[in-house]
């Protein structure tokens, strides 16, 4: 009878007694400390490129700080820009229009997109055709989160500053549009009483752009009183009034006004033109991508144990969103926020497109429709001059923006992290 023998082939030399050859044996080995290798290689290699983006950040911070920290004065966040005096320019009109701005902004994109992703996420269609749709519109959500910005900027310039012309074409110097509320037109006549002293007479018909005053009329004075304006005629030969106050409310017959507009600050006018409510808009459009992918992130974060949990307790698809998948989803969603509001305090070329590169302002903006400045635009136009003493405020300029950027962001987190502990 032949006899089946149970020996391994190597003899029983193998070190752990499993039948293998010596050469797979060898083999496994030698595939085993190759990977090691490689792993410890693509680790040293990760190590490297992180502390190499470290280190570039960290010259450049170095850099700017070592340019800009002489500019950093009080000057530099008490005054506005000066084309005649370098040394005294500061930066405090750009700090507040790039706040308001942010304002508006967040205003208009963080609830839009927020809403957007619950219903994207939450309340998902079942139908065909509305499967397609639901799918189509996420594409394109995606899509637009890689558009640079300054196509958001030609898109912002159309849509809000001109409205594509629908309700007249912007002019220089004049109310151009449909506006709505928040203005008061006036004629500006100077008044007897000498020292530029001035005088109002409602405008009735505003396609005129001056009035000679012949006739006693209705007028009102700075604080808004209305009165009856007299008329002193010289040739008449009667005597110029004395009485300071009679002086105020009087003018000379002929006297030329001007046109004089008196605004509110939430005047309104369609459309918008150069102003911080189109531009705040406009930066609603570049992060709006960003809060809605970080809000679905978020959205999807939360276990569905929660929402099968409130469904058993009787609670509709609003109820279950409201107060559970959004409470445990509002963490996430802050992060994002902080992360686009970042993107959005930082862009100039949308700003540039919408209101210009004009930064002789001397204040923040007085009403809606008002032009402002703001601090990415003001470095690009500093960091652009070939005088020195530019070159180190915009240094001083980065710094106060990071400093401002950190301020935002240590807010949000602040405010997510009790949200989260709550």
């Amino acid at each position: 009878m032949a006899t089946v023998s149970s020996t391994p082939v190597d003899g029983g030399n193998s070190p752990h007694g499993t039948g293998f050859a010596a050469g797979e044996y060898s083999v496994t080995t030698d595939n085993s400390k190759r990977r090691k290798l490689y792993s410890r290689l693509f680790y040293l290699l990760c190590v490297f490129i992180s502390a190499l983006s470290v280190v570039v950040l960290g010259v450049l911070l170095v850099s700017i700080g070592w340019q800009g920290h002489s500019r950093l004065t009080s000057d530099l966040l008490q005054n506005s820009h000066s084309e005649l005096n370098p040394d005294s320019a500061g930066m405090w009109p750009s700090i507040v229009g790039s706040i308001f701005i942010c304002g508006i902004c967040a205003l208009s994109a963080l609830p839009l997109g927020v809403g957007t992703a619950i219903f994207l996420e939450e309340f998902k269609p079942t139908s065909k055709p509305l499967k397609m749709l639901h799918s189509f519109i996420q594409l394109n959500i995606s899509n637009l989160a890689g558009v640079p910005s300054i196509v958001y900027g030609l898109l912002g310039l159309s849509l809000f500053v001109f409205m594509f012309n629908v309700f007249g074409r912007i002019q220089v110097n004049e109310s151009s549009g449909t506006e709505l509320f928040g203005v008061s037109h006036y004629y500006q006549v100077l008044s007897l009483a000498g020292g530029g002293h001035t005088v109002l007479i409602p405008q009735d018909d505003e396609s005129q752009a001056t009035i000679s005053v012949d006739a006693p009329t209705q007028a009102v004075d700075r604080d808004g009183k209305k009165f009856e304006l007299a008329i002193w005629d010289p040739k008449s030969g009667t005597p110029k009034p004395s009485d300071p106050k009679v002086r105020q409310r009087t003018v000379r017959k002929g006297q030329v006004g001007g046109a004089y507009s008196e605004t509110e600050w939430y005047y309104l006018r369609l459309p918008f033109g150069k102003s911080f409510l189109a531009a705040g808009l406009t930066l609603s459009l570049v992060i709006l991508p960003i809060v809605i992918i970080a809000s679905q992130e978020a959205l999807r974060g939360v276990p569905p144990s929660l929402r099968e949990a409130s469904f058993g307790l009787g609670a509709t698809k609003w109820q279950t969103v409201r107060n559970v998948s959004l409470p445990a989803a509002l963490p996430g969603i802050m992060t994002g926020a902080i992360l686009a509001m970042g993107r959005a305090i930082g862009e100039a070329a949308p700003i540039l497109v919408v209101l210009g590169a004009a930064v002789a302002k001397n204040s923040g903006p007085q009403n809606l429709m008002d032009n402002v400045v703001t601090m990415p635009v003001l470095i690009f136009n500093w960091a652009g001059r070939q005088q020195a003493a530019y070159q180190e405020l915009a240094a001083a300029a980065i710094i106060v923006l990071l400093a401002v950027l950190l301020l935002m962001n240590s807010v949000a987190i602040y405010l997510r992290q009790k949200m989260r502990v709550g």
